[in-house]
């Protein structure tokens, strides 16, 4: 059964391949990043290049997990071309800033 899919962080690595791996299996896939017309720019024109070479339906979209206007703007935007979305698979990274303190309080504390 073909899934139509949206990956955040497929500008690389893991996400990249698992990208590619779902539109050669015959899904639709959704590869978001940030800066496409950026630092990801070159990204951008694989995806497009992949898909072409391998006749799949594997399209990019600009998306920043780190702005939820960006990330409405992007899922709006997918559902828009092909009119539901059946999986999201979040990759992209999140960078938070404490001290070590902080984290190693939470580590030790038990688990509920």
């Amino acid at each position: 059964m073909k899934s139509i899919t949206l990956i955040t962080g497929a500008s690389s690595d893991f996400c990249a391949l698992a990208a590619r791996a779902l539109a050669d299996a015959g899904h639709s896939v959704y590869a978001s990043m940030r800066e496409t017309l950026g630092r990801n720019s070159p990204q951008e024109d694989e995806v497009q290049r992949y898909a072409e070479q391998h006749q799949v339906d594997l399209r990019y979209v600009e998306l920043d997990v780190a702005s939820s206007e960006s990330v409405e703007c992007g899922v709006a935007k997918t559902i828009e071309n092909c009119g539901l979305l059946d999986v999201i698979i979040h990759n992209a990274g999140h960078h938070v800033l404490r001290s070590r303190r902080s984290l190693y309080a939470r580590a030790a504390r038990p688990a509920l």
